[in-house]
């Protein structure tokens, strides 16, 4: 399959296709457990343009979420050509399910951390992915293969490796956050100011205990799409304030 040129009829700004070989023991943990006869994980991303943090909002959230599901539906675009070329395959899902791993909330498959053994950034001390060409603005989606998928057999996106930009540890991020979300241990979601407008402290403890249920998560998988359109991201300074978005952007 000719990767480069679906991606480019999609759309999609960076790819690259990454042998679960290569992923810490933690990360080809979770992604065999999702999908156990994984082998690769394709892992693609767009750039969410820098007006877009300028926005209201409400206006921001709209178009976050535009690129978010246009990166969904691409990942099931691709599942669905890998199939018919009898290539197994399963898109990682936008919304839910997702998992909770000594009290964090992630995603099934931690596409961030493949993105980064894939060499299409590092990951920043607010655990955003640093790009090369977007630096924190690459928002990212992937699908899980049981072979390659590659007609050459090598990822197109492991040319950036080279360029991958560093973190320059200068703490903005951290200091930033109005809500203290992060920290030595990452990112605590349940800090964030986008999740604990929904969540209250409260809650947190129960909350944690029913997504860690699967079969909670697959009551509310059909709500999810609904849920992330009617909130709202207040606040995205991790991002803004970070050294590489002015860097890239100007």
């Amino acid at each position: 399959m000719d990767l480069a040129l679906f991606f480019q009829e999609q759309g999609v700004d960076v790819f690259s296709e990454v042998s679960i070989d290569t992923l810490s023991d933690k990360d080809r943990s979770f992604v065999v457990q999702f999908f156990p006869g994984a082998r690769f994980v394709i892992v693609f991303g767009k750039e969410v343009p820098a007006t877009i943090y300028l926005m209201m909002p409400k206006e921001k959230t709209q178009g976050m979420l535009r690129i978010a599901e246009e990166l969904n539906k691409t990942a099931v675009r691709l599942a669905a050509c890998m199939e018919s070329e009898h290539i197994p395959a399963l898109p990682v899902p936008l919304y839910l399910p997702i998992r909770v791993t000594d009290g964090s909330v992630q995603g099934v498959v931690r596409l961030k951390q493949v993105a980064a053994a894939g060499g299409l950034g590092s990951l920043g001390r607010s655990t955003v992915l640093l790009s090369p060409k977007f630096g924190p603005r690459l928002m990212l989606s992937g699908v899980v293969t049981g072979h390659t998928a590659c007609e050459s057999g090598q990822a197109q996106g492991s040319a950036q490796r080279e360029d991958v930009p560093a973190c320059v540890e200068c703490g903005q991020c951290v200091s930033m956050c109005p809500e203290g979300a992060l920290g030595p241990a990452g990112c605590d979601a349940f800090r964030c100011r986008i999740v604990h407008a929904w969540i209250p402290s409260v809650l947190v403890p129960a909350t944690k205990w029913m997504l860690a249920r699967r079969i909670f998560l697959k009551c509310m998988a059909p709500f999810a799409p609904w849920i992330a359109r009617t909130a709202t991201i207040r606040c995205s300074l991790c991002v803004t304030k970070c050294p590489k978005f002015l860097e890239i952007t100007g």
